[in-house]
């Protein structure tokens, strides 16, 4: 199974949004992220790497609000 933590690249530093994430789709003008366990969040952020071999995903957030949790959900 792969799964990859995601990042929020600012400035050149690198901060942990979320762990186990199975599940990245657009959503709008960001992307929401789906853990394995079925936690949800909605990011306004873009893609800037995604690194299979060592299981990360690094974002550029788009939006000034803060990551919000959704439904647990992931395909509805």
């Amino acid at each position: 199974m792969c799964l990859a933590t995601v990042y929020a690249q600012n400035e050149g530093q690198k901060e942990e949004v979320m762990r186990e994430v199975a599940w990245v789709e657009p959503n709008g003008s960001g992307l929401r992220l789906v853990s394995l366990m079925g936690e949800s969040r909605l990011l306004q952020a873009r893609i800037i790497s995604i690194d299979l071999m060592n299981s990360s995903i690094v974002l550029q957030r788009t939006g000034a609000e803060p990551p919000q949790s959704v439904s647990a959900d992931h395909r509805g």
